[in-house]
C-alpha cells in the first residue's frame, strides 16, 4: 500500500528529529570532551615544565624551589601531584600527594619521550603526563621520569558540568524542533486537505469545478482536474443529444408499423415491442442528470426496499421471500437511473428464476452488491453468452438473460466487475463489485 503525502512528509520529519538531534549531541559531546583532554594534558605540561626549570640533585636528594610550583601541589587533596623516580624508586614527591594511596606506574619511555594517558591504580581513575630523561648534575647523568598526575574527577567534573547543560539546551532545541515540524506540517499539507475537501464537494455535487488558490505544484493539478471536468460534461451533453435525437428518430417509424396491419403478426408485435421498450429506455437515460458518476452519490438501502416491496407484490403468488442484507452506510458514487436499472433488471430475473427464496447483500469498501436466488442456476458454458446483446437463455418460462447485457454494460461504464457463480441457495448468484 502507497503512503500518502501527508504520512511521508510526518515519517521524514520524525526521521530527522531521531537522527539528527542525537547524533548532535554525540558530535558536541565527544568534540567537548576531546578538547577538555587536550586542555588537561597542556596544562600538566606546563607544570612538568615549572619542574624541570628548578630541578635539582645533591647527594641523591631532589631539590626544588617552591616558589616555582603551582599551589595546587602543596594542597592536599588538590587533585594533582607530581613524582620523580628513578627505576621505578621514587625520588620526589609533591606535598598534595601525601593524602594518595598511588604508586607510580613502571614506563618504557625513552629518554626525551613523554606520554599523556589514563591510569587506574586500584579503584581510583588518573590522567598522567610522564617524561623519561637523563639529568646531568654535574657529577653524574642520571636517568630520571617525571609524572605529573591528575585525578579523573578534575576532567569530569567539568565535563558533567557541560553535559547536562547541552543536554537541557537540547531538550528545549528538540521540543522546539517538534514545535516547528508540526506546525510546518499542517502549513505544508494544508493545501492537500483543502484539495481533498474541494474533490469531496465535487463529488458530493456541491460544486462543479476546483476554485481554490493552491501552490504551482497544486495549480496545474487543478487546472488540468478543471478542464477535463469541463471536456466530460461538454462530451456527455453530446452524447445526451446524439441519443435523445436517435430515440426521437426512431420512435417515429416504429409508431408508424404500429399502425400497420402487419404489426399484429405474433411474431413482428414482439419485435417491434421489444423496439420501443429499448427506445425508452435510452430516452430515459438520455434525459436523465448527467452529472459525472463521481460527482454525484447517494444511499443504497431506500431504493432497494423501494424495488424490493414492489417485486414482492408483483410475484405474489409465487410465496416470494426477499432477503435484504444492506449496509446502511452503502453508497453508489453514480446516477439513481443506473442503479436501479442494474438492481431491477438483477432482482427482476431472480425472483423470476427463484422457487421462493431470494437474497440481496450490499457491502461497502469497496461496494459489492451479491443476488442470490433458490432456482435452477446457469450453466458454466452458458454464462459468458448472457452479456452478449441479443441473447437469452431461458432453460424456463421465465428466466436469466432479459436485459443482462445493459446491466453489464452500465458496470463496465462505472469500472465495476461482474460474475456469475452458483449460490449457497442452490441457484445463480450475481456479484457486481465497484471500485472505490
Amino acid at each position: 500500500m502507497m503512503l500518502s503525502l501527508k504520512v511521508r512528509q510526518g515519517l521524514v520529519s520524525i526521521m530527522l528529529l531521531l537522527l539528527l538531534l542525537p547524533s548532535s549531541f554525540v558530535a558536541i559531546d565527544q568534540a567537548f570532551f576531546t578538547q577538555l583532554l587536550t586542555s588537561a594534558e597542556q596544562k600538566l605540561e606546563v607544570h612538568m615544565y615549572a619542574i624541570l626549570s628548578d630541578l635539582k640533585i645533591n647527594d641523591e636528594k631532589v631539590e626544588l624551589n617552591n616558589n616555582t610550583l603551582s599551589p595546587d601541589f602543596f594542597r592536599p587533596d588538590s587533585g594533582l601531584s607530581a613524582y620523580i623516580t628513578k627505576t621505578d624508586a621514587v625520588m620526589w614527591q609533591s606535598d598534595s600527594s601525601i593524602s594518595q594511596y598511588f604508586t607510580p606506574p613502571g614506563t618504557n619511555l625513552v629518554p626525551g619521550q613523554h606520554a599523556f594517558y589514563e591510569y587506574n591504580d586500584g579503584n581510583q581513575q588518573y590522567w598522567l603526563l610522564s617524561i623519561a630523561l637523563l639529568f646531568d648534575s654535574g657529577e653524574q647523568i642520571r636517568p630520571l621520569t617525571i609524572h605529573i598526575v591528575q585525578t579523573n574527577a578534575m576532567l569530569t567534573a567539568p565535563y558533567l558540568t557541560f553535559r547536562n547543560t547541552l543536554l537541557r539546551w537540547f531538550i528545549w532545541i528538540g521540543a522546539g524542533l517538534v514545535l516547528f515540524s508540526i506546525l510546518a506540517y499542517y502549513w505544508t499539507t494544508k493545501p492537500l486537505s483543502k484539495l481533498d475537501q474541494e474533490i469531496r464537494k465535487l463529488e458530493g455535487g456541491e460544486q462543479d469545478h476546483l476554485s481554490g488558490n493552491y501552490p504551482a505544484e497544486l495549480t496545474n493539478i487543478k487546472e488540468d482536474l478543471n478542464l477535463l471536468l469541463a471536456q466530460q460534461n461538454r462530451q456527455k451533453q453530446r452524447y445526451r443529444n446524439h441519443l435523445s435525437d436517435l430515440a426521437h428518430a426512431l420512435k417515429t417509424p416504429v409508431a408508424v408499423l404500429n399502425t400497420s396491419a402487419l404489426s399484429q403478426q405474433p411474431e413482428l408485435k414482439e419485435q417491434l415491442d421489444r423496439i420501443s421498450a429499448m427506445i425508452d429506455h435510452q430516452l430515459k437515460r438520455a434525459s436523465s442528470s448527467g452529472q459525472d458518476i463521481w460527482k454525484k452519490q447517494f444511499e443504497i438501502l431506500p431504493h432497494v426496499e423501494k424495488l424490493s416491496n414492489a417485486l414482492q407484490k408483483i410475484y405474489r403468488n409465487k410465496d416470494l421471500i426477499i432477503q435484504v442484507d444492506c449496509a446502511t452506510n452503502a453508497m453508489f458514487r453514480g446516477d439513481e437511473t443506473d442503479l436501479m436499472e442494474i438492481l431491477g433488471n438483477l432482482l427482476d430475473n431472480a425472483c423470476k428464476a427463484c422457487q421462493h427464496q431470494v437474497k440481496l447483500t450490499v457491502t461497502q469498501y469497496p461496494l459489492n452488491i451479491i443476488v442470490d436466488d433458490d432456482g435452477p442456476g446457469i450453466a458454466i458454458d452458458a454464462r459468458k453468452k448472457l452479456f452478449k446483446r441479443g441473447t437469452r437463455l431461458d432453460t424456463y418460462k421465465d428466466g436469466h438473460g432479459v436485459g443482462l447485457s445493459i446491466v453489464a454494460e452500465l458496470v463496465t461504464s462505472y469500472s465495476g466487475g461482474l460474475q456469475i457463480t452458483d449460490s449457497p441457495l442452490g441457484g445463480a448468484r450475481f456479484e457486481l463489485l465497484f471500485p472505490e
